[in-house]
């Protein structure tokens, strides 16, 4: 960035505007991670409940193989 031509006031107008949107643009991303991850555990919990349906023991899923 070059050098910001605008007095000092305007300076720290720009900085608190820009210091303003790194606040609004982080708190959306992290309701929009927390809103992924109450989807990615939803999807989790109805795996299990499919795989307990048909008996597919949790040691033996892929997911707990990975891990081990």
């Amino acid at each position: 960035m070059a050098g910001f031509r605008g007095s000092d006031e305007q300076l720290q107008r720009e900085i608190e505007t820009l210091e303003s949107m790194g606040r609004i643009r982080v708190r959306r991303v992290a309701q929009e991670l927390r809103e992924i991850d109450r989807d990615l555990a939803d999807l989790r919990r109805e795996r299990a409940r499919r795989r307990a349906a048909v008996g597919v023991p949790a040691s033996e899923s892929p997911a707990h193989r990975a891990e081990a």
